[in-house]
């Protein structure tokens, strides 16, 4: 039997690579959870369009008898998202690969994984923060009055639920709760010291698919965690740092990415000589991507904006 050589296993490795990549990436993804997912076809166009029609206005007052309804307008509004492109490149010399304990680059390439998973994972919060409907903690008119006390609690998630009940925001259709709320470590600190909150831990029977990240409900709301919360430094009252607390129905937003364009890692090898590389002294590992995310009804994303215990 001949031995198996490395040149026979390049398939196999370019699989490894994918699976580590992806492993990596994904564990960053946190903000695009609840999303309604797109991908736009190829050839048709970077900007992608969604249609929200308005609601009619109900019809109280009883007909005439033998009299058809008047007729009424349908009006619409459109909502336009326009893809971009984003992507970062790893040189690494054919010296380095051939000397350090990383073997194949498999801690490079997660490196790399990772600031795919958290550019677009960055993309997405951006979004949610510039799209939101903002509700100020401590009953706050002015960003710069929130203190530092003014705290992300039970009460200023019930404030966000009434909105978004009363806004008829879309429901996520689990058993579990209706919306969904992405916070950070600063702001679960003070929110998971109340008595009602319910922790994963309780309710993960292995019969439910946890969120990444997922902390556990209050109030109807799914929480999940993220150490990129959205920070607005010294926006507060005496300099206080505000956090960004999102709260949301189904359909709120959309991620969308282009097909033949979706997030992928690119590795060329030292060992692939071209003009670009005639003796062969680098390796290159890439990721690119084409996406957006774009806010589809702020009447049903509200950013609960609030100070965090000892963050000044």
């Amino acid at each position: 039997m001949s031995a198996q050589t490395t040149s026979g296993l390049s398939q196999e490795m370019s699989t490894l690579y994918e699976k580590v990549f992806l492993a990596r990436a994904e564990y960053e993804y946190i903000f695009n959870q609840g999303a309604q997912m797109r991908t736009q076809p190829m050839n048709e166009g970077k900007s992608v369009v969604f249609t929200r029609h308005t609601p009619l206005a109900t019809a109280t007052t009883a007909l005439t008898e033998g009299v058809n309804p008047a007729e009424v307008s349908l009006t619409a509004a459109n909502v336009t998202a326009t893809l971009g492109e984003y992507g970062n490149t790893v040189k690494i010399s054919r010296f380095l690969s051939l000397t350090s304990i990383d073997r194949n680059n498999k801690e490079k390439i997660e490196v790399v994984g990772q600031n795919m998973g958290e550019t677009l994972d960055e993309l997405t919060r951006n979004e949610l923060f510039t799209g939101a409907t903002a509700q100020l903690a401590g009953g706050k008119s002015v960003l710069t009055d929130v203190a530092i006390t003014d705290v992300l609690s039970v009460t200023e998630l019930r404030k966000a639920v009434r909105t978004l009940k009363l806004n008829k925001a879309r429901r996520y259709q689990d058993r579990i709760a209706p919306y969904m709320g992405k916070i950070g470590p600063n702001t679960s600190y003070d929110l998971t010291t109340d008595s009602t909150f319910l922790s994963a831990d309780i309710y993960d029977n292995g019969a439910t698919k946890l969120y990444n990240g997922e902390l556990g409900k209050i109030l109807g709301v799914r929480l999940v965690e993220s150490p990129n919360q959205y920070e607005s430094v010294n926006a507060g009252t005496s300099s206080a740092d505000v956090f960004s607390n999102f709260v949301h129905g189904s359909d709120a937003f959309g991620c969308i990415d282009l097909d033949g364009d979706k997030p992928k890692l690119y590795i060329i090898p030292h060992t692939q000589i071209d003009s670009g590389n005639p003796a062969g002294r680098f390796s290159l590992v890439s990721w690119g991507a084409s996406y957006v995310t774009k806010t589809l009804n702020a009447d049903w994303l509200i950013n609960i904006k609030t100070g965090a215990t000892g963050q000044t």
